[in-house]
């Protein structure tokens, strides 16, 4: 399946999912401090408008173009349009085909020969859960970081001294997120994993109206065990802790259908050992 992603940041407040799978769990460590410092945050809601018409926006629609030549699994490709009354944002489009097993010990092994590191997974899990897919993506870079600003100013100049509207490029693979996924009757258990990150200056996460958070401690390390309210979809709560060193950010995320008990949730995340 096609992944997008365009990345923009619009407000202050962030509400985003930061996690990461890797380094010693048992290791005693502290948290980010991008997890202890959240700002409340506002739901931007969009409305239809009546007059607006039906179809594609200009923009999809030049993206949708753009986007014509299927990917193959691990490709991506960037898309820029040079027209600011069309690209508002100023953004980019990056596309890209993840690589999905539905062996956690065939993800382990490609993860490794990418030199991804080791892949981590639960070795207990609440009775009846089955692995329903390992996937490998890449890592793409919010519109706030370098990488993202330097590749957006790098198609504009292409696309200026092209005389073209819409420039594509495609992307070496960069960086290694791994989600594995288990479900029970319709239950949903994710467990995703991607390097560590950084807010920019004056940028908070997000905790939304109903968001209650609370700091635990799994085998000696620092956890940020969420509870969410309304605003999140069919996410029930999500428990958050960084690497010893930092250099890896881990995220475990249950669904509101969900039975398991916090207790359950902690005892996941403290079973990880290495594929």
């Amino acid at each position: 399946m096609i992944q997008h992603k365009k990345a923009a940041v619009a407000a202050i407040c962030l509400s985003m999912l930061l996690s990461a799978v890797a380094g010693s769990v048992g290791a005693a460590g502290r948290l980010p401090d991008k997890l202890k410092n959240k700002s409340n945050g506002i739901l931007w809601e969009e409305t239809e408008n009546p007059g607006k018409p039906a179809g594609l926006s200009p923009i999809d629609a030049l993206l949708a173009k753009a986007n014509e030549l299927p990917l193959n699994a691990g490709e991506i490709r960037a898309v820029y349009v040079n027209d600011a009354k069309i690209n508002t944002l100023d953004s980019l489009d990056i596309s890209y085909v993840p690589l999905s097993y539905t062996s956690v010990s065939k993800a382990a092994q490609k993860l490794s020969s990418m030199g991804g590191g080791v892949l981590m997974a639960p070795a207990s899990l609440p009775k009846n859960y089955v692995l329903k897919e390992a996937v490998i993506s890449p890592d793409i870079p919010f519109s706030y970081e370098e990488e993202y600003v330097q590749l957006r100013e790098k198609l504009k100049q292409q696309s200026t001294a092209a005389g073209k509207k819409v420039v594509s490029k495609m992307l070496p693979w960069s960086g290694h997120v791994t989600t594995l996924t288990y479900t029970r009757k319709g239950e949903v258990l994710s467990l995703r994993a991607e390097p560590a990150s950084k807010l920019p200056a004056g940028v908070t996460l997000a905790l939304l109206p109903g968001d209650k958070d609370e700091q635990v401690q799994v085998n000696g390390q620092e956890m940020m065990f969420t509870s969410f309210g309304p605003h999140h979809d069919k996410l029930k709560s999500q428990l958050q802790w960084s690497s010893t060193d930092g250099s890896r950010e881990y995220t475990l995320t249950d669904t509101r259908n969900t039975v398991q008990s916090k207790a359950e949730l902690l005892k996941i995340a403290g079973s990880l050992t290495p594929q």
